[in-house]
């Protein structure tokens, strides 16, 4: 019996697997953005290669797949023990704490810089006189303080000033909004219990088993993305992905919130059950992996059909509709499973890289941003840049949160300021 299988047996022992596939994830996230500028997608990306390289653009839509369900699914495994270790309103101060202010950190002192460094680019690409960082920075906040709710343009780039994007923070903003709608949750099960004694961990007794439970939330995801995507998108354009702001402060491709919020609460339902705690896990990883492939070849089958059509008949439309949510839901399954069975155990770097994964979610964007720029006079390949510029954002981003953002959080929102004052200093009429 693996060490992900063994009975529980008084303190709850922690699964390490969870962590080391959290990290995997974030790391594929980093080597995701690293190749934006290099594949076909996505138009809005601020730097774009003259010759996007097709590889990359299969190893981008791929993990764009997965990659978020899973964390979704591990953030949701860790709130409930959270909520229950604090009382009232501390779940949702330590929340805040831990995602609220690098939100605001990040929107109003890192991507404004990194909106500049190609806004200027562009700029004097077209022989045009750039404003200055100071007013390029209050015209961005200002954009930022319209609280604009609705979809959002997402065909091309748009500079800060024209449109406020949130970019990769996105995920801390609507994941921050899970836990306060889980927290609220909480609070009214509480008072229509009519006891403000939380509940043990362990409350879900009754429910459907684990089987059971997997295909309600395989069916789960297909419906609510067959109704998303009737009602925010077109069901004859494939891979079309709308975004939506809700005032500026959460922003998300709407019709994924079909495989988002599943996850989310299956990985509290998981934690509820004391699934892989009680001597059971997701399966064998190969079932999963060959749902996985049968499913990818499916759902590229009837996307490129669909491609060629003028008029897609429903039966076609609906094969779509199907077949890519359980796509999803099978990655899911193939990197829950896998990791737990393969990879609860630690060593000394994968203990250090998980505990700066985070820090390395949050610091990389600078890298995925700016080499890419740095290289295009280059003239090597797409692919070949991908390749420097995917494991150099990685070993950036590890030193930047190893030796900076982890130890020192205070001191790295001082260094930013600073390089804000600076650059509009430096960069006056």
């Amino acid at each position: 019996m693996s060490a992900a299988q063994q009975p529980l047996r008084g303190k709850r022992p922690r699964l390490v697997f969870f962590d080391n596939l959290r990290l995997l994830m974030v790391l594929l996230v980093l080597v995701f953005h690293a190749g934006a500028s290099y594949g076909w997608l996505p138009a809005f990306w601020p730097y774009r290669d003259p010759n996007p390289s097709y590889p990359v653009t299969v190893v981008m839509m791929i993990l764009d797949t997965f990659m978020m369900n899973v964390l979704f699914f591990i953030a949701g495994f860790f709130a409930l023990p959270s909520l229950r270790r604090r009382s009232g309103g501390a779940f949702l101060v330590s929340k805040l704490e831990r995602l609220g202010i690098p939100w605001l950190v990040i929107t109003s002192l890192v991507l404004p810089v990194l909106d500049y460094v190609h806004y200027h680019a562009q700029s004097l690409a077209a022989d045009l006189v750039p404003r200055g960082y100071g007013r390029h920075w209050w015209l961005a906040m200002a954009r930022r303080g319209r609280f604009h709710s609705g979809p959002m343009d997402m065909s091309a780039y748009l500079d800060m000033t024209q449109h406020f994007y949130q970019r990769y923070m996105w995920f801390i903003s609507l994941l921050l909004l899970f836990f306060v709608i889980l927290w609220l949750v909480d609070r009214i099960a509480h008072a229509c219990r009519g006891s403000s004694a939380p509940a043990t961990p362990n409350a879900v007794s009754a429910g459907p088993s684990m089987p059971v439970a997997l295909a309600l939330v395989a069916v789960l995801n297909i419906t609510l993305y067959a109704l998303l995507k009737c009602l925010f998108s077109s069901p004859t354009d494939p891979f079309h992905m709308p975004w939506i702001s809700l005032g500026n402060l959460v922003q998300f491709e709407v019709t994924k919130l079909a495989f988002y919020v599943p996850s989310f609460g299956l990985g509290i339902y998981a934690y509820a059950k004391e699934w892989f705690r009680n001597g059971r896990d997701w399966g064998r990883p190969w079932v999963w992996g060959a749902s996985c492939s049968v499913l990818l070849a499916l759902t590229m089958l009837v996307a490129r059909g669909m491609a060629d059509l003028e008029e897609i008949p429903w039966l076609q439309q609906a094969a779509f509709l199907i077949a890519y949510p359980l796509w999803t839901f099978s990655f899911l399954g193939f990197w829950v499973s896998l990791a737990a069975r393969r990879w609860n155990r630690t060593k000394a770097l994968h203990r250090d890289l998980a505990a700066n994964s985070y820090s390395m979610y949050l610091s990389h964007y600078v890298f995925v941003m700016t080499l890419p720029l740095l290289l295009s006079g280059w003239p090597g390949t797409a692919l070949v840049k991908f390749g420097v510029v995917a494991p150099a954002t990685i070993l950036a981003s590890y030193a930047v949160s190893r030796y900076a953002v982890r130890p020192h959080p205070r001191l790295t929102i001082v260094g930013l300021a600073c390089i804000n004052v600076a650059l509009a200093l430096l960069t006056v009429a």
